[in-house]
């Protein structure tokens, strides 16, 4: 095929999740040729952006995630100011438990990092969390609590929406059902051939946010990173709408059993429903195409003992159960770099369950990696370099 039929671009996104959309913006936004290429649909029920809801918080045991945070909550702001499109359900956020570590952090250490900051919260005692919150049962004497304002309800296909809809005003193309492969480039200085179903492409710079499949996206670069699929399990409850239902996430028993790490949202616009998520699995596995994408029925049957237990007006039986896919980093940590070797290439990887807060500032990181190979924000604890990452 003769070169007058390829596409050129300055900027190609992989990945048509929440985050892979937003860098498509910010890199329109910024005036770079841009496109994006989806192999499915955008929302689609097989990664990890689909669903009615995810949690924004500043509450972090670490100070840099916190300002991290911080930093993303102006951007959704001015997104939502500029669209007149509502992102955020903003109705605080109630942290609970004990205060061993987790793979949520630990409990104490965030109230030090707010307290360090400044950032506003209210302390609750055992005794004292009932009395603010009147869908608890049973509280453990050992427990406490931490609520902060910031706290919101991302709203997923809202978010989705916004985000598409952006980079398309400033010019990006957007192509779903279009599985991208990236031919080798051996000197690792671009630009990058990229075939498509659609055509040929070539582009100068490249974001990489592919979710589960980053492992099958890297291998066409000689690289694999040590990733694990999490096939976690949600649902949907009943409960009784006149009780305060906040957005809360339980701290378990111990840092050793994380079976005990159950979070929820407030109840659902028009609905008598909550969505309640455990942040465990009992299913893990090495590439998508080996997930079954069936809720574990063993972990809906703790899900239900738990909330039972915990909470007041409550009916037993789960609704609508489903599963997203988490991609784990050994240290559950977030992959957000350069690629090692080639240039003007960004990675997002290891980012399930801890990004979809930070779509608008990682969108614009992928878009400064990838076009001056640094950031302006603090990413070191990021780096696709730290120990264990790289196979």
């Amino acid at each position: 095929m003769s070169s007058d039929v390829i596409q050129h671009v300055d900027l190609a996104v992989l990945g048509g999740g929440t985050i892979g959309l937003s860098a498509a913006y910010y890199g329109a936004a910024a005036g770079l040729k841009t496109v994006l290429f989806e192999q499915y649909d955008f929302g689609n029920d097989k990664a990890s952006s689909d669903g009615d809801s995810r949690m924004f918080r500043v509450m972090y045991s670490e100070e840099d995630m916190a300002q991290l945070a911080e930093a993303s909550l102006g951007q959704w702001q001015e997104i939502e100011h500029y669209t007149g499109d509502r992102l955020l359900d903003r109705k605080g956020l109630l942290f609970y438990g004990l205060p061993a570590s987790s793979v949520e952090g630990n409990l104490e250490e965030c109230a030090q990092v707010m307290s360090q900051m400044g950032i506003p919260y209210t302390r609750y005692s055992a005794e004292q969390l009932p009395r603010a919150y009147d869908v608890f049962k049973d509280i453990p004497k050992d427990y406490f609590g931490l609520s902060q304002p910031s706290g919101a309800t991302i709203l997923v296909k809202h978010s989705l929406h916004t985000f598409a809809r952006l980079a398309r005003e400033h010019g990006a193309h957007l192509l779903t059902h279009c599985k991208a492969t990236i031919r080798p480039c051996k000197s690792g200085k671009g630009p990058y051939l990229i075939d498509t179903p659609k055509g040929i492409f070539e582009a100068k710079h490249l974001v990489l946010a592919p979710g589960a499949w980053s492992n099958p996206v890297l291998s066409q670069f000689g690289m694999q990173l040590n990733l694990t699929i999490w096939q976690m399990t949600v649902a949907y409850y009943k409960v009784d709408p006149h009780l305060k239902w906040p957005m809360w996430y339980e701290f378990g028993p111990t840092k050793n059993n994380q079976q005990q790490l159950f979070y929820g949202f407030p109840l659902l616009d028009g609905s008598h429903k909550i969505k309640v998520s455990a942040d465990f699995t009992n299913n893990q596995y090495q590439d998508p195409s080996q997930c079954t994408y069936q809720p574990d029925p063993r972990i809906l049957d703790q899900m239900s003992s738990f909330m039972m237990h915990r909470f007041k007006g409550v009916e037993p039986t789960p609704h609508d159960a489903i599963c997203c896919l988490y991609t784990m980093s050994p240290d559950a940590q977030v992959v957000l770099d350069t690629l090692p070797g080639f240039e003007n290439v960004a990675v997002l990887t290891g980012e399930s369950g801890r990004a979809f807060k930070y779509t608008p500032v990682f969108g614009r990181i992928l878009v400064q990696l990838a076009t001056t190979g640094k950031s302006t924000y603090d990413i070191s604890e990021f780096s696709i370099k730290r120990k264990g990452i790289i196979r």
